[in-house]
């Protein structure tokens, strides 16, 4: 019997027909594929138009920063301008990126949050001086504009970060050292200018760039509060402290950070669209992606982009001064939707590419959180060297010494303050969870865990 069925299978007749029909449901397949690419793409190029309608843009263009003329551009100084001029593996590029790395190893910490002074450091300065002179002169400068070669997108280098920070970490060193030596002054003015060093990134629309702006701000906290606590600070100082605190917006610097992380995945997609390489800024993990279905390639630019600016983008209110966390909540649950799906494969780049926002948020607020107190604290400061105590209310300081007291960045209750039986005061956020747990933080082991907990402002130095 088979003998005669495989005559039959292999006929002329029989082998027409199978082919014939191969042929067209492979047709049929590619119009199936192309019809619902289609509609893929003309869902997102619907919504993205109903978006740019309403002013909204999703190019990288409209994220990049203006040009500065170089006379008013920090980042044309001496020290900077090398990392952009020569190629990476020259040895002016090396000198410049490794100017302010100190090779010795430090014990400096920044545990002010925990009420924690710094351990005292035995540092040598003086090869430094005249470097950190030239800096507080460039400093000097109005605008900052790093020549970054944003159009490459995520793989666009930046390698004025780090000597950032080490420069900022110079200006901790000293400022601690001359805080310790009972040189206010000198101290006020590093503390400063590690400040404004580090407010030349505030307009650089990279994650990573605000998370070394947020960094750099801690190691300053440090100097302040002890200051603070101390009573060190003259009115002068403190009201020259309090000024660059009210003029530091972290939420609007996060805002244009999420904009131009959406605007780069867009710039990707644009370009592997066009074929150039998927992996052009991201780790290899991306390379699996080769063979991903293309009928699913504008459902996830999509999903990204309707996560990005219909979830967390309203969640931060720049004008209100105020931070959502339900809305980044939102988002980790749409993610754990895309991954629980049916075929959760086809929300792979959708899954790879959206940032973990959570965490950055809870970062941004924090910091943002101490920059508000520390305007407060600046303000407290001078009523009691006026009036000789703190006062009862906070209202107490408007207008004389604050013009608006900064609120709570979670809701509309403002924070919590009140004067203590030995004339002190605590002033405390309710913090991320949005709950009063009596103005004190939640030590995980050595840490503070900001996810939970209230975000006092330390007086009392830890023992």
């Amino acid at each position: 019997m088979f003998p005669r069925f495989f005559k039959w299978l292999i006929c002329g007749r029989i082998q027409k027909r199978i082919w014939v029909s191969i042929g067209i449901f492979i047709l049929l397949a590619v119009l199936v594929e192309q019809s619902l690419k289609r509609a893929e793409r003309s869902g997102w190029e619907n919504w993205k138009a109903k978006w740019e309608a309403k002013g909204e843009k999703f190019d990288i263009a409209s994220v990049i920063p203006p040009k500065i003329p170089d006379h008013q551009n920090f980042a044309k100084s001496q020290f900077f301008a090398p990392l952009f001029d020569h190629d990476t593996d020259s040895p002016k590029f090396n000198k410049a990126r490794d100017r302010f790395d100190i090779k010795t190893a430090s014990s400096l910490r920044y545990a002010w949050r925990k009420g924690k002074h710094r351990d005292f450091v035995v540092w040598e300065s003086a090869f430094y001086e005249s470097d950190l002179a030239k800096l507080a002169h460039d400093l000097k400068r109005p605008h900052c504009r790093f020549n970054i070669r944003y159009e490459d997108g995520f793989a666009a280098v930046l390698p004025h970060l780090s000597t950032m920070k080490n420069a900022a970490n110079l200006f901790a060193l000293r400022s601690a050292q001359l805080l310790s030596k009972g040189d206010t002054t000198g101290a006020w003015q590093d503390t400063l200018n590690g400040i404004r060093l580090g407010e030349q990134l505030q307009t650089e629309p990279f994650l990573i760039s605000q998370l070394v702006r947020i960094a750099i701000l801690e190691m300053n906290f440090q100097t302040y509060w002890e200051g603070q606590i101390n009573n060190q600070w003259s009115a002068e100082q403190l009201t020259a402290f309090q000024q660059i605190f009210q003029s530091i917006d972290l939420l609007a610097g996060m805002e244009s950070a999420i904009r131009a992380e959406r605007n780069m995945i867009n710039h990707w997609f644009t370009s592997v669209a066009q074929g150039g390489t998927q992996n052009q800024g991201f780790d290899e993990s991306i390379s699996s992606l080769d063979f991903f279905p293309a009928i699913f390639f504008y459902s996830n630019q999509y999903q990204i982009n309707l996560i990005l600016t219909e979830i967390i983008l309203p969640g931060i209110d720049v004008s209100n001064h105020k931070l959502n966390v339900h809305q980044f909540k939102k988002m980790e649950e749409e993610i754990m939707d895309l991954k629980s799906s049916f075929i959760p494969f086809r929300h792979a780049i959708a899954l790879m590419m959206l940032p973990g926002l959570d965490k950055y948020a809870l970062k941004v607020s924090q910091t943002q959180a101490a920059l508000d107190q520390s305007a407060i604290v600046a303000a407290l400061e001078r009523y009691r060297l006026a009036e000789g105590s703190y006062p009862e209310k906070l209202t107490a300081l408007t207008p004389k010494f604050i013009a608006k007291i900064p609120g709570d960045l979670f809701h509309d209750q403002g924070l919590v303050y009140r004067i203590n039986e030995d004339d002190s005061f605590t002033l405390y956020s309710t913090g991320y969870n949005g709950t009063d747990d009596g103005g004190e933080f939640l030590i995980s082991g050595e840490s503070i865990d900001f996810a939970k907990g209230d975000w006092p402002w330390p007086q009392k130095v830890a023992e």
